[in-house]
Formats: C-alpha cells, structure tokens, sequence
C-alpha cells in the first residue's frame, strides 16, 4: 500500500484545492487570528512582517494521499521509468485478480443475501461488482466507510435515516416528513393531473416528447452507457401490485436544456426527477453532506509533483491529464427503496400520464449525491492507495494527472476499478473518455500544463462556457425581463465559471445584483429590470471574456515574501473623513515602508448614498485605494491586509457587501487584483494595533521616525460611480497592462 493507515475527515466544502478563495477571516478577539497583540503597533508590526501567506499555492493543500501518490510516481523518474512503473501497476493488479479468486466464496454468500433481501428487480439488474474485495481493502486501508459493502447488498437508502460513512464534513439534517403515515395514492393523483395540464399546452409537447425519447432508452439499453436502467411503463395497479397498495411514492420526471447538439443543432435535454416537491428527500435523515474536489486538481497535482522534481523536471516528467466519466452514474447504484424511485412522465407514445421503475437512483434524490460520491471516493483511493495513481474524482468524473513516463498506465486502472466496483466508464465518441494532454478541460475548466518544465502553469474557463453565459446575459439585457428561475441559473454558471478558473470573487459584487433580482423583483416574471441591474449584467458582459488565464508560479522555494497592509479610516460628522495606509513591502529597493494620509475628497462623497455614518464605506475606500494608488507594486504579489473594521474586512473577504457603495468599491478591488494578480488574504486587527490609525489622524511622528522611516506617497482614488460596463472594461485593460509591463521589466520578483 502506498498511502498511510486511516483518514482525514475534511471540515469544509473542498478536499483539497489550489484556487486562492479566502474564508471567513476570524471574528475579533479570535485565538484564530494571525497576531492577536492589542493597544501595541510596534509588536503588532514585528510580528506581521515575519507572517507567510495563508493563500500561497504550494502542497499545504493537498490530502496525504495524493501527496504520497505524487511521490511514489515521482520515484520512477529516470531511465527505465516508463517500463518500471508499467510492471509495478501491473503485479498490483495481478495480486487483486488473484484476490478475487480467493473472495469468490465470500462474494456468492454476498450476492445470495442480495436475492434474499432485495426486491427482485433491484437485486438482478444492477452490473456484477466485486463486493468481497472492495470490503478487504476497505479494512486494510481503514477507510471509514465500512458501510459501503452493506449499500452495495442492500442499496442506497432513498428515505429514512442515511448512517455517516466519516467521509465527508458533518451535519445534522433529520427528516422532516414521515413516510408511513402519508397517503401515497393522494400524491400519485396529484402529479397525474399537474402532468396532464401540461401535456394540454403545445409549447410542452417537444419537451414531453424528450422526455418519453430518453426515458424508453434507459427501458430498452440504449441510453447513455447501453445499459438497461428502468423498467415500465406500468400502470398504478401494476405497481400496488409489485409494491403494495399505497405503498409507493412517484416523482413527475422534467427535463432541463444544456446546450444543443453539435450534429443537429436541436436543443440538448436532461432528465431530472422532481423529489422536492413528492417530498421524498425531506423524509431522509443525513450527518453528513459531500466535501469535493474541484477544477484546480491538476494544477495542484502540477504544484506536488514540481516540488518532488526539485524544480528541475526532466522531458520525460512532462505533465499531461486526462479525464473520464461514468455514463448514467446514479443509475447503476442499487436503490435500497424502489418503491420511493418510482418516476412519472406523460409518456407521448401512449398519450398517457405512464409510471417507470428503476434499480438504481433518481437524478434528484438527495441520497444519491451521497451515495454515488461515497462510491467515487472509494475508487480514487483505491487507486492511489495501491496502483499510485494521482487522481481526483468529482462525482462520475476523474481526472488523472501524471507523467509522460505513465504513457497510460493511470487511466488504464481507473477503467479497472470502474469495472470491478460494477460503473464501468465511459468509452468512444461523445464521451468524456478523453487521452492524456497538457492542455485539457476537467470540470469545464481547462488546465494549460504545456509550462509545468519551467514552473509555469495555467488555468482558465473553457472559453465557449463564458461565451454562452455572455449570450445569455446579451439576450436578457435584449429583452428586459429576467425571471427568478434564469436569475439562479445564469447566476450559478457565473459564480462556478469564474471561481474554479481562479478568479476569487471577482464578479461577486455584480452577482449579488443579480441575486437581488432574483428573491425580489424577478419574482414577478414581467417586471422589467431596473437601471443598477443593466449595469450590473453589462459590467459582466464586458468583464467575463477578457478574464486573462490565471497563472501559477510552481516555483514555492523562490516565491517573493508578501506585502503588508494596514488601512483605517476616519470619520467625525461636519467634518471630511480621513484614510491612512501603511504599506511594508521588503522588496522594495527605496522604501520598504511607505504610507498615505488624505480626506475624502467632495467629488467622492457627492456619490456616495446619504447615511448616518460613513465609517464603514470609508474602511471600505480605503483598503480599495491601497491597489488603486501602487497597482504596479502589487502586480503578482502575496498580500496580507490588516483592517480593524468588521464589517469591511468581511465585505472585502467575501466579495460583496450589503452596502451597495461598498460593493460597486469591491468590485473594484476584485478587478483590479484579477488584473494584476494580486493574491490578498484579509485579516482582523485590533485599532489599538493597527499602524494605519496613525495617518489616519494626521500623526505622522511614528511612521516617518526610524526604524521605519515610511515615504508618503498620493493616494489614486477609485472610481466610486464607475459600475458601467466600459469604464470597468477599460480599468480591468489599463491594469492588465501596466502589470504586463512590470513583469516584462523584471521589476520585482515574482
């Protein structure tokens, strides 16, 4: 075995990561904090400038187990290394193949409990899996979910209680709806009549029709996978009879567009079955809920392996990645309770409302999110654990990242593992069975790995995904109606978009506009959208496609020390408020430290909204006009920002405020740090500590006296009013290029 006895349980929403999204900074008086010196500048200071980067992109993010599979593949390296690591992957599996011989008695007293305890539909449909081998290696490799073989007989349970399998961050949800008492029947006649009015509008007709198409396929094994996946259509005295009367819960199947075809350019549908409104998923009880991967992995894998090579790849440690995915995925894993995944369709071949069963589990459940993601899981460990192969797994899709000396040893495992754990992946054209390159898409995010010899990789949004979400946006602003339902849609693809392409929260300000709409007037669908969201969508228009490739420096052992910020702000009603900003930054060859004092000026006040106190957007003015006043000493840079106000500090943290001025000045802030790559992470400090409080109110005796000995510099201010689309356009260009510049000139380290 490669990686070490037991596991982690994450804590979070992400396993492991490499994308710069800061948390929630700690509250005050936090032990948390980075320093917690209070009433002292001096200690506060000395302490400060001695801190590493929270948010610096090296190994400290990755689960032991890719790091310890990145440093077997990486012990290959070398002459002789590709046939070497073929021969050591393939003795691994020629020792589970003669496990599998060894299990096969365990395995047939496995399948008999399945005959004995399952519904018969569900107990001899599903593919083979090897569940007397995946148990061993469960146990061997202290896997917490010793569960899993129990799922594997039993099914997934769809209603009840779901057990913890220690996977995954802990929660409390407990079921809301009790499924004995409920008349079942009641509900069935409920869905029949919603889904017979729709079958009477002609605007449906083409979507029942999909729906009718793509469900018979799964009946008839040719849907996606070419495995027979549902059964029916029944009546509801066909299914009082298979499952008892009133004993079974339907779910009224829809289908949501994505995208066209390439071939035909006709509209591309998925099927989805509604078990919100059934109530399916409030009858089901979880501790837990998913912790997953993201689009960042190979750029991760990218940072381990530069670190094993000691920043000197050879030509034959060349980077490459590929992908593959589990047709049908949810499908093929066994439901403990078929009478509660039982779909409904206005089936347009019988011109009836018609029912349809299946072994597996419902694109909707709540359970299967788990289910299915516990079973990835245990196939990416597996294969680190034994074969060493440097993988991550986000639901039915896996991405493996490894040398070009593992030709396709790596991938070739992961298709085993499918095959054994009973989900085969998918293979040939239309499929995301996809060969190894340097350049290639995981989660619709393309990582460029063509620099990884030079310590240089990229990450971007895969440019036709922006381009389509700029022609949705194009054609609401055409239209003028932007309905709740395209509200969360749209804004879902945006946030997902330009976070996993290593963005941050550029955009959150614009998006919480959108948001506004949504749980507001965009709950009336024939409202027309009001002047701030027009800006609000241009402003994303213009921004969304000139978002650069975000790069990442491998190179940890040489990257710069971070800047020092402190901001503060100060404000007296009848008289101008007041910034300060002391700036340490020990790669500056003139002034290591340098600090701005000014008033707010009239022109910036005119624009802000009238309120009883100014202080917060003030804090806010000031940590904005740090990067507008210095953008070119930022440029690439590793920041660590100290303010003393809580509500700015968690503003400029998350990306958005609730202040609408404070927002459109993070806005800002994000665009000109997406443009100059500026890597900030905020952090809470004590006004008693906070060196900025000094320039603040005009005392200057401290910060110009040694061992200081700041120079002033003049503050640029933000362009508060600048919300439209062009001015934003040009500020994010301006700042691209003036950084461009500085890299250019070798300026400073980066």
């Amino acid at each position: 075995m490669i990686c070490r006895y037991g596991y982690d349980r994450p804590t979070g929403a992400n396993l492991q990561s490499m994308v710069d999204r800061q948390g929630m900074p700690a509250m005050p008086h936090s032990p948390d904090l980075l320093v917690a010196e209070e009433e002292h500048i001096a200690p506060h200071v000395a302490a400060a400038i001695t801190l590493a980067h929270p948010r610096a992109f090296d190994s400290r993010n990755a689960v032991h187990d890719l790091v310890s599979a990145v440093g077997w593949v990486a012990s290959f390296s070398g002459p002789g290394a590709v046939p070497r690591i073929a021969d050591a992957r393939h003795r691994v599996r020629a020792l589970f193949e003669e496990a599998r011989v060894g299990l096969a008695e365990v395995e047939a007293a496995l399948t008999r409990l399945r005959y004995d305890y399952c519904e018969p539909t569900t107990a001899a449909s599903a593919p083979p899996a090897d569940m007397a081998l995946f148990a061993c290696l469960i146990r061997a490799r202290g896997w917490p979910d010793t569960g899993f073989t129990l799922r594997q007989v039993l099914g997934v349970p769809a209603v009840g209680d779901y057990p913890s399998s220690g996977l995954f961050r802990e929660v409390d949800e407990p079921a809301t709806v009790d499924p004995v008492p409920m008349r079942h029947s009641a509900q069935w006649e409920k869905v029949k009549a919603r889904l017979e009015v729709r079958a009477a509008n002609p605007l449906m007709r083409e979507v029942l029709e999909e729906i009718t198409k793509k469900t018979r396929q799964e009946v008839a094994s040719v849907a996606e996978g070419g495995k027979q996946c549902a059964f029916g259509p029944f009546t509801p005295e066909e299914l009082d009879a298979k499952f008892g009367a009133d004993c079974w819960r339907c779910m009224h199947r829809f289908a949501i567009q994505q995208g066209v075809c390439e071939e035909s350019g006709d509209p591309k549908y998925r099927c989805c079955d509604n078990a919100k409104s059934s109530w399916t998923n409030m009858m089901l009880s979880v501790l837990e809920t998913i912790s997953s991967e993201d689009a960042s992995f190979p750029i991760l894998a990218a940072s381990l392996f530069y670190e094993q090579f000691g920043g000197e790849p050879q030509a034959g440690d060349q980077l490459r990645h590929s992908t593959d995915d589990i047709a049908s995925a949810y499908r093929f894993l066994r439901c403990a309770h078929p009478e509660f995944s039982v779909v409904a369709i206005y089936d347009t071949e019988l011109e009836r409302v018609a029912l349809y069963t299946m072994f597996g589990m419902n694109f909707g459940l709540k359970a299967a999110v788990l289910g299915f993601n516990q079973h990835s899981q245990l196939l990416s460990m597996v294969a680190k654990s034994w074969f060493g192969v440097v993988n991550a797994a986000y639901f039915d899709d896996v991405d493996v990242c490894e040398p070009a000396y593992c030709v396709n040893t790596g991938k070739s495992v992961i298709h085993y593992l499918g095959r054994l754990m009973g989900t085969p992946f998918s293979v040939g054209p239309g499929s995301k069975d996809k060969p190894f390159a340097v350049s290639r898409a995981f989660l619709g995010v393309v990582s460029d790995l063509t620099n990884f010899r030079h310590g240089v990789v990229f990450m971007r949004p895969k440019p036709e995904r922006v381009a389509k979400i700029v022609a949705a946006l194009v054609e609401v602003l055409g239209r003028g109606i932007f309905p709740s339902g395209d509200c969360a849609s749209i804004a879902g693809k945006i946030e997902y978009t330009v976070t996993s392409g290593g963005y941050g929260r550029v955009g959150r300000a614009a998006l919480s506009a959108v948001r506004a709409w949504q749980h507001g007037g965009g709950r009336h669908k024939d409202t027309q959208i009001p002047y701030w969201l027009v800006d609000a969508l241009s402003w994303l228009v213009a921004i969304l496609p000139l978002l650069p490739p975000r790069r990442f420096r491998l190179a940890r052992r040489t990257r710069s020390p971070p800047i020092v910020v402190y901001t503060d702000a100060a404000y007296d009603p009848g008289k101008p408020g007041m910034i300060g900003i002391v700036i340490y930054d020990p790669l500056d060859s003139e002034h290591k430290w340098r600090y701005a004092s000014s008033s707010v000026p009239d022109w910036i006040l005119k624009q802000l909204a009238i309120r009883v106190t100014y202080i917060g957007v003030y804090e806010v003015l000031a940590a904005v006009a740090t990067y507008t006043s210095r953008t070119s000493q930022f440029a690439g840079r590793d920041v660590i920002h100290f303010v003393d106000n809580s509500g700015a500090l968690f503003g400029l943290a998350k990306g958005v405020s609730g202040d609408f001025d404070s927002s459109q000045l993070i806005s800002v802030f994000q665009t000109v740090a997406a443009a100059a790559e500026v890597n900030v992470w905020f952090e809470f400090v004590a006004s008693g500590a906070n060196f900025s409080d000094l320039p603040s109110r005009s005392s200057f005796a401290m910060v110009e006296a040694p061992p200081y000995s700041a120079a002033r510099f003049a503050v640029g201010w933000p362009e508060i009013g600048a919300w439209h689309a062009g001015e934003f356009a040009a500020l994010f260009a301006d700042v691209a290029a003036k950084a461009g510049k500085k890299r250019k000139r070798g300026a400073a380290p980066l």
